[in-house]
């Protein structure tokens, strides 16, 4: 039962995080038609007439869109594609209406929900005021260059299409009817609705909501007076609870389950679902006494075969002893064999360089004896440090890099600190690459414009609270200020001969805003670093 239990969560769970990935796209595609909206409305909201927003809405591809404005201390409807949404209040509207605010005095909306991208928020899929019987997605745009609030948005159809099909609601209808004999229902349910929380707000939202809903997904029939604890208890732990209990005239047992998806929280709070899951005692105590006579049978002709083989095997075992000891000697004998050859090439090469070192001592070449010295220990320096750096792909670059400034007579110095924990961001280790190695090939070129004895380039790399950074360092003249704020522009470049693209610093730059990070550039007589900071979000 737990087996079963646990695919029904993980199955909710991976489908839950596609109707999210699904609910994201559809919040872009808001936000890309907000800001269409705004480039074509005149950004006063009495230059605007209803008329002019029924034909936007079919131009950005929308099925409505409403333009909100602040009215003393309340936040309305103003202009609309659809007559029921004039004059509409928001005040009600809870955790929606503090958003609106937020946005209005440009701040970034943080409310515990939704989907925030820039001067722009998008809630769950929830009721529409206006119409309890429709289910909406809105997006809300303002960016200060309007006095008014840009709210496309668009119907559920497709989105619950895509629900029947793939969503939650099929998965629960298809894992019922594989489970039938032990899964009487399963059913998704609001924690606070379920547990009758009463959180503090200034405005309530409607009762005929969506998010006001105790049932999210599925069906809940069979309630019992002890379900508020067993849930509490499953929430406390943040694991599957299990009890038995009666309901409706059958022996039951019964499990809450928290699920973690964001897109299913409706309210400021940290709210979290409950799976729920009921099977019936009665069916499953009959396949337990059917698999358990199967069973009999079964252990009892294993058994018979079981002793059959075994007399066989004893028969086969002393007839081939001598063989198998055989056997084991030459593999034995092949092993050491092997051994002995990997000492052999080891000694072949370790004669070698005493052979050589002796010889530089017997013609007293003490200058040369120190330079084999020193390259040899630098060969095993530099694989240790190599393997040191803990990441495979930072390793493949460095060694490349190492190869290629040796051939142009540069001296390439490396640090890495925690590079193992690239592995658990959600960096891809290709854009890492593309970072450090436009980096390093622009401090090669800028270093190959100097003496050769003062070509000099650092790498350092190293993550801690939460952020890696990147260092790169070269010798070289001071870059003058203006070209700093250029450098990072598509095509610039003060190479000559056209051998460079000016590329590299611009993919550096993109890669790093994708990340949210920041890249700076310290530049003096003698010595340029650029400095590159990426956050990371470690996932376990």
């Amino acid at each position: 039962m737990t087996l079963l239990f646990n695919s029904i969560k993980t199955n909710i769970e991976q489908t839950a995080e596609g109707e999210k990935f699904v609910e994201d796209m559809i919040g872009h595609n808001l936000q890309t038609a907000a800001i269409a909206a705004k480039m074509r409305l005149n950004p006063d909201i009495n230059q605007i007439d209803n008329k002019e927003l029924v034909e936007l809405k079919k131009i950005i591809g929308v099925d409505e869109i409403t333009l909100f404005v602040q009215s003393g201390d309340d936040i309305i409807g103003a202009k609309s594609s659809d007559p029921k949404e004039i004059n509409v209040s928001a005040k009600g509207w809870d955790t929606i209406f503090v958003a609106f605010k937020q946005l209005f005095n440009m701040e970034e909306v943080n409310v515990g929900m939704g989907q925030t991208l820039t001067h722009f928020w998008s809630g769950p899929i929830d009721t529409a005021t206006t119409n309890p019987e429709q289910l909406n997605k809105w997006g809300y745009y303002y960016d200060g260059t309007t006095n008014y609030l840009i709210n496309p948005f668009v119907h559920d159809t497709s989105f619950r299409n895509y629900q029947q099909i793939t969503g939650i609601e099929d998965v629960i209808k298809k894992l019922i009817k594989d489970n039938q004999e032990t899964a009487l229902e399963v059913s998704v349910l609001n924690t606070d609705k379920f547990l009758e929380r009463k959180h503090p707000v200034i405005n309530q939202a409607p009762s005929n909501w969506f998010s006001e809903r105790e049932v999210l997904f599925g069906t809940y029939r069979f309630r019992d007076p002890e379900e508020k604890k067993y849930a509490e208890t499953a929430l406390a732990l943040d694991k599957t609870v299990f009890y038995q209990t009666e309901s409706q005239g059958k022996s039951i047992t019964k499990s809450f389950t928290p699920l973690h998806i964001d897109n299913m929280k409706y309210s400021g709070y940290a709210t979290i679902p409950l799976i729920q899951i009921t099977s019936d005692n009665t069916e499953i105590d009959k396949i337990i006494n059917q698999q358990l006579w199967k069973t009999i049978w079964f252990m009892g002709s294993c058994t018979l075969v079981a002793l059959a083989i075994m007399a066989a095997t004893l028969w086969i075992f002393k007839r081939n002893k001598e063989l198998a000891l055989q056997d084991v000697q030459e593999a034995y004998v092949g092993n050491i064999e092997t051994l002995f050859q990997s000492v052999r090439e080891q000694r072949h090469d370790f004669i070698n360089h005493i052979q050589t070192i002796h010889a530089f001592l017997a013609l007293k070449h003490y200058d040369d004896l120190q330079k084999y010295t020193n390259d040899l220990v630098g060969e095993i320096r530099v694989i240790n440090e190599l393997i040191n750096i803990n990441d495979p792909a930072l390793i493949a670059l460095m060694q490349a890099k190492i190869t290629q400034a040796e051939s142009l007579d540069i001296l390439c110095e490396y640090e890495f600190k925690h590079m193992d924990e690239l592995r658990l961001s959600p960096i891809r280790a290709t854009d890492i690459v593309k970072i450090l190695s436009n980096l390093i090939d622009n401090a090669f070129d800028a270093v190959m414009e100097i003496e050769h004895e003062n070509r000099i380039v650092e790498v350092m790399g190293s993550i801690y609270n939460n952020q890696v950074q990147f260092i790169v360092r070269n010798t070289g003249p001071e870059i003058p200020e203006a070209l700093r704020i250029k450098m990072f522009e598509s095509g610039f470049s003060t190479k000559s001969g056209g051998g460079n693209s000016g590329l590299g610093l611009h993919i550096v730059k993109q890669l790093v805003i994708r990340y949210k990070g920041s890249i700076q550039v310290m530049s003096e007589e003698g010595s340029t670093e650029f400095i590159v900071l990426i956050p990371i979000l470690k996932t376990s």
